[in-house]
C-alpha cells in the first residue's frame, strides 16, 4: 500500500508558476521523506533571429497546467527519496526524469560503509 504524500501549497504555488513562466529550461523538484524540499529552475534564454517562439507573454491554458501539474503528483506521490525533473521545450513540457534514491543498510562496503 502506497502512503499518500501531501506537498505544501507553497511548493504547489512555485511548480505552477514555474510551469506557466519557462519557456526553454527545466525544474527540478528535490524530495526527502516524501516531501519537497527544494526546487530548482533553470531557466534558458534561446537568442536567435532564424525561429520566432513564445516570447513568454502568452499563458499556458489552466487546463493545460492543471493535467501537468496532476501528472507531476502522480509522480511524486509514490516518491520517497529522489528527485523528479520537468524538462520544457517551446513553453511545453516535454519530458519527466524520476529518480529514486533507495538505501540499503544492511549491504555493507569492505570499510563498513554502505553502498
Amino acid at each position: 500500500m502506497k502512503e499518500k504524500s501531501s506537498f505544501s501549497a507553497k511548493a504547489l504555488a512555485v511548480i505552477d508558476e514555474s510551469i506557466q513562466n519557462i519557456n526553454f529550461g527545466e525544474i527540478v523538484l528535490v524530495v526527502q521523506d516524501g516531501h519537497i524540499i527544494q526546487i530548482e529552475r533553470t531557466e534558458k534564454i534561446i537568442i536567435s533571429n532564424q525561429k520566432k517562439s513564445q516570447t513568454g507573454n502568452e499563458k499556458k491554458s489552466i487546463e493545460e497546467t492543471s493535467v501537468l501539474r496532476n501528472k507531476i503528483l502522480g509522480e511524486l506521490s509514490s516518491l520517497k527519496y529522489g528527485q523528479l525533473v520537468i524538462k520544457i521545450k517551446d513553453g511545453k513540457a516535454v519530458q519527466v526524469e524520476k529518480t529514486e534514491k533507495r538505501r540499503f543498510p544492511e549491504v555493507e562496503g569492505v570499510y563498513g560503509d554502505g553502498i
